[in-house]
């Protein structure tokens, strides 16, 4: 690979920490053709694509992904409070799924604890957003109400 071929595709080692210049690029042998593929992830990708490139593999099931970042509340499911995950969101892309949609980066919003809503794209995205919005309009007009509501309960005799 020249230097002008290395300023354009970064070849990087799969689960690598991804510099600023970009996402990085690796090859994979495709257990379809038993030919070598190679495969530029998606920006921010952060899954470790080593045994990918260990081994052959189908090229449906590679896929880029982002971190998330967990978030949890005190639920009661059952009589019993436990931390659970809620809100968590992930960007992903698969470029070989037999799914277009799939192909093209989306979202994958985790409302709780593996409670998927997935395959979102950027239209999809924005009505969740706006969704939650909503509701988070409510829980503020209620924190309006309980605050006085409980001001008025401890103002009594």
């Amino acid at each position: 690979m020249s230097i002008a071929d290395a300023t354009e595709t970064r070849q990087a080692t799969p689960g690598q920490a991804e510099p600023a210049t970009g996402p990085q690029t690796w090859t994979f042998t495709n257990r379809d053709t038993d030919q070598p593929t190679t495969v530029t992830c998606m920006t921010g990708c952060s899954l470790d694509h080593r045994g990918d490139v260990a081994t052959p593999t189908f090229a449906s099931d590679i896929w880029c992904q982002t971190d998330r970042t967990d978030v949890t509340l005190p639920i009661n499911e059952s009589g019993k409070v436990e931390e659970y995950r809620v809100l968590g969101i992930t960007l992903n892309v698969r470029p070989w799924d037999e799914k277009l949609s799939q192909r093209l980066p989306h979202a994958s919003v985790e409302v709780i604890d593996d409670c998927w809503i997935e395959d979102l794209d950027p239209d999809a995205l924005a009505l969740v957003i706006a969704t939650l919005e909503s509701r988070l309009d409510v829980l503020r007009d209620s924190h309006t109400q309980l605050v006085k509501l409980r001001a008025e309960y401890e103002a009594r005799p």
